[in-house]
């Protein structure tokens, strides 16, 4: 029997930005930051989540030192903390206006905190620590605090993920902010619901064997193709409960990879989060290669699909 070549292609799910909370769109809409809105365009998928609201708290300044130091609490429980160290922080300079609250670190901007240089909050400051940002020392809690229930997965085909989730009003984050109660007592839904922007980088696998009646070289999957299919694998499998639509028949489909040619493909979150829903749970880690065997995974071969734990997955089913 003739052993043909195969295609695969692994996705590995990125955020452009770092996720931010409802309560921040109005910033990001605002004209003095279009260079931000500029970068978010760049995404075509987001997801929507919430958790109890994460806030700074038992902060301080040390001016001889040079450090801020910080503590995160999640809910009505502190879980961790971390210095920041001013003197790292290559893009401010001396003597540079600091402003602190609950919600953000705010670097050499102006007093009323505008046009500012850093601009750090509980969730974006794992996401700088996993990328080895200079100036941040310990907050090493991200599964305490990067820990999330997804509500919506969602895609824009004719526009950005910047237009249809952010600039506009999306049905999806109008019914959220709706319909969810708050986590934490006393809060408000949108210092609750956190959103990200997803890019995709592709990680493509061929095979060629003397059977092979086409020697081409595979390019990858087309880009629209494979955001689409993201979106209707995560909504499949994780079942979020904001969406309507289900999916069902996945992975057929017109739009996504199915028939394609690709013989299995995945999806990957490189990411330090976690997503929870009552249908599945769904973890996430950052790594600069891409791969670790922490990361969960969907994989799809044919009419099959997997949800695979990291913790329980010794190498790749993939080839």
């Amino acid at each position: 029997m003739a052993v043909m070549g195969r295609k695969s292609q692994i996705n590995f799910l990125k955020t452009i930005f770092p996720p931010f909370t409802n309560r921040n769109v109005e910033l990001l809409v605002n004209k003095a930051n279009q260079h931000v809105a500029q970068y978010l365009r760049q995404s075509k998928l987001y997801m929507i989540a919430a958790r109890a609201q994460a806030s700074f708290v038992n902060y301080r300044v040390d001016k001889k030192e040079g450090k801020i130091y910080l503590e995160i609490q999640v809910g009505s429980e502190v879980v961790d903390s971390g210095v920041i160290h001013l003197s790292k922080c290559s893009e401010i300079q001396d003597n540079s206006e600091i402003k602190l609250t609950g919600g953000a670190v705010l670097l050499g901007g102006t007093k009323k905190g505008t046009h500012v240089k850093v601009w750090l909050t509980p969730d974006s400051v794992y996401w700088h620590v996993a990328r080895c940002t200079p100036y941040l020392e310990g907050f090493t809690r991200h599964d305490l605090v990067c820990d999330y229930d997804l509500l919506y997965v969602g895609i824009a085909k004719q526009q950005d993920s910047y237009q249809r989730l952010i600039k506009n009003a999306h049905h999806g984050r109008l019914r959220v902010l709706s319909e969810e109660r708050a986590r934490k007592p006393g809060a408000h839904p949108s210092d609750e619901i956190i959103l990200f922007l997803y890019g995709i980088e592709p990680f493509s696998i061929q095979t060629i064997t003397a059977e092979d009646d086409d020697y081409g070289f595979f390019q990858g999957a087309e880009p629209e193709r494979v955001i689409a299919d993201a979106e209707k694998a995560f909504v499949s499998l994780l079942n979020p409960h904001y969406n309507l639509t289900k999916f069902q028949s996945y992975p057929k489909g017109e739009d996504g990879l199915y028939g394609t040619g690709l013989n299995n493909y995945g999806y990957i979150l490189n990411e330090n989060f976690r997503f929870n829903t009552a249908a599945a749970q769904f973890k996430g880690f950052w790594s600069e290669a891409g791969f670790d065997n922490r990361q969960d995974a969907i994989f799809i071969e044919g009419d099959k699909v997997e949800l695979y734990f990291g913790d329980e997955m010794n190498e790749l089913p993939i080839q």
